[in-house]
């Protein structure tokens, strides 16, 4: 068998969960209107003994027969139960396995054999991104398998009606196998997942898109990859992607949506800006979604927008907005972005709407005139509450149309709300290090001082508009911004530079006086130095500039002269 290329079905179709669990429990906490509980149980046959998968199983407080959700976080992280107490108030009972074995500073985890220490995420090694022998000898084969024996532990309980699952990033391509091989799920959330693995490093639109093929990367884009599994799905699926991760390429997401089973319900929402994180907009259609097919309420799923980019009859540049007629849409938006190949680092700007009518939206992509490729994606509201998404569109330029633009120098003014900013730093405000748990907007307007209103954010301010085409700075450049916080304070400025893919921070410390006045700066590049005090050659070398600090601020004015 070794050396050869499986396929989805060669790879499970022999697999063995009907072992017994030798299922143990024991209680942790009941409150918060939770009964958590640590559980035991063993998982498949390795031919050096039995996997032990480590897990914590909620229930609601109150009631005898709940629906089931199946947590799959991240493959380095453990448990959260803040996250299981979300769905337990929510009438699910939970289980999250910590799937990653042996961890550091960690004493209870998940037990594999010693023929498969490449199931420790810590020990994977190789095994993570690449097929050396076949795809069973892989990371992904022995999480899968603890999955699966998740759903028999689930579907031995008495109290638990219909299953689904819910997969955190590499949890989500888990979660897509998982999908394609159990019989019992209701339904399946993939977030920040979606495959392409193989392809990591090759953007999609770059000229040289197609990954050169060998037996090894054969092996792993046949039984591994997440699109490898899409057309077995065997349940209805809820795709929830980020426009900005730079663990999976945004581009591709809509590839792997487009090949899911379709006798299967389906639909896809992107979080825009976010960078492997989903907020409040994609956690409302979780709950909608899970509501729909496990607690089998009455809701309404939108298919995806459809986009087409095309000139229009005025000669203008345009997004053509098509909308799921079953429905009826209550808002939409569209966001534009240029020339850059790389989705993880693109400044997606919103767009003006032209016109509307019935089920269909005309968007302006006023973009540079210089530009070579536009990209632009949709959302849409529905009256149910669903929030969709369209694919990232594309294309290129090849004309003068009326609404091009110069340009310009200006990267933010309040006027713009929050446009072009995302958060920085996720280190609170999201559960299993991705879902969002606050309904409060991360990033948003703050009033300062004179009623003056700046873009503000707890978790530190992010902008790719830096090294938009039409934004870039021009050589010898020098940046000048307002500032205003409650009270004296210092900011962290840093324009973050990749070179040969390496990421590198050119930092400035800035002291800002606080009360009641906004403060104008002025930096120049050699104010922004390396881990090694070299100074910053060129502004228009930066990829991102960012804002943080440990005390409120607002940022208003940033423009470069």
């Amino acid at each position: 068998m070794a050396n050869k290329i499986l396929t989805p079905s060669t790879l499970w179709n022999d697999f063995d969960d009907t072992l017994g669990l030798c299922a143990e429990e024991e209680a942790i906490s009941s409150e918060n209107g939770m009964r958590l509980n640590r559980v035991r149980f063993s998982g498949r046959e390795t031919g050096k003994g039995r996997v032990r998968i480590f897990a914590n199983f909620a229930l609601p407080a109150e009631g005898t027969k709940f629906p089931a959700l199946l947590i799959l976080p991240d493959a380095d992280k453990t448990v959260c139960p803040a996250l299981m107490q979300r769905f337990t108030a929510r009438g699910f009972a939970v289980l999250m396995p910590d799937y990653r074995g042996k961890f550091p500073d960690c004493e209870e985890y998940t037990e594999y054999p010693e023929n498969v220490p490449y199931a420790n995420f810590a020990e994977a090694g190789r095994h993570i991104a690449y097929a050396d022998e076949t795809a069973k000898e892989t990371s992904w084969y022995e999480w899968v398998a603890v999955a699966r024996y998740c759903m028999r532990y689930l579907k031995s309980r008495e109290e638990i009606g219909r299953v689904g699952v819910l997969g955190i990033k590499r949890g989500g391509e888990i979660a897509w196998q998982l999908m394609a091989t159990s019989s019992d799920l209701s339904c399946g959330v993939s977030v920040c997942a979606g495959g392409w693995m193989t392809y990591k490093g090759k953007y999609k639109f770059g000229e040289s898109s197609e990954v050169k093929l060998d037996d090894e990367r054969y092996r792993f884009l046949a039984a591994v990859d997440s699109q490898a599994y899409a057309p077995y799905v065997r349940c209805p699926v809820l795709m929830l992607n980020s426009t900005n991760d730079h663990n999976f390429d945004a581009d591709r997401a809509f590839d792997t949506y487009a090949r899911i089973n379709p006798e299967m319900e389906k639909t896809f929402h992107f979080a825009s800006r976010y960078d492997g994180h989903i907020g409040n907009t994609s956690l409302a259609n979780l709950d909608l979604f899970t509501d729909k097919f496990l607690k089998d309420r009455a809701v309404f799923m939108p298919a995806p927008v459809d986009i087409v980019i095309e000139e229009d009859a005025d000669g203008e540049l345009v997004a053509r907005l098509t909308m799921d007629t079953n429905g009826e849409f209550t808002e939409c938006k569209v966001f534009m972005a240029e020339d850059n190949l790389d989705s993880a680092t693109r400044n997606w700007a919103s767009c003006e709407m032209k016109r509307e009518n019935d089920d269909e939206a005309v968007f302006r992509l006023n973009a540079y005139e210089n530009a070579k490729i536009v990209f632009a994606f949709a959302k849409a509201k529905y009256s149910c509450g669903f929030y969709v998404s369209s694919k990232i569109a594309v294309k290129r330029v090849e004309k003068k149309y009326k609404n091009l633009q110069p340009s310009g120098r200006i990267l933010y003014s309040s006027l713009n709300g929050t446009d072009s900013f995302t958060f920085d730093k996720a280190d609170k405000y999201f559960l299993a290090d991705c879902i969002a748990d606050d309904e409060k907007p991360i990033v948003k307007l703050y009033e300062g001082a004179h009623g003056i209103k700046g873009v503000c954010s707890p978790l530190g301010l992010k902008t790719f508009k830096i090294s938009d085409s039409m934004y870039r700075p021009a050589d010898n450049a020098f940046l000048k911004f307002d500032l205003y916080a409650p009270e004296p304070c210092i900011v962290e400025i840093a324009v973050n530079v990749v070179k040969d893919g390496v990421s590198e921070a050119y930092v400035c410390n800035l002291k800002t006086g606080g009360g009641e006045a906004w403060y104008n700066h002025i930096l120049y590049a050699r104010d922004f130095k390396n881990s090694v005090n070299k100074s910053l050659a060129q502004l228009n070398e930066g990829i991102s500039l960012t804002f943080n600090s440990a005390e409120t601020f607002a940022l208003n004015n940033l423009l470069w002269v």
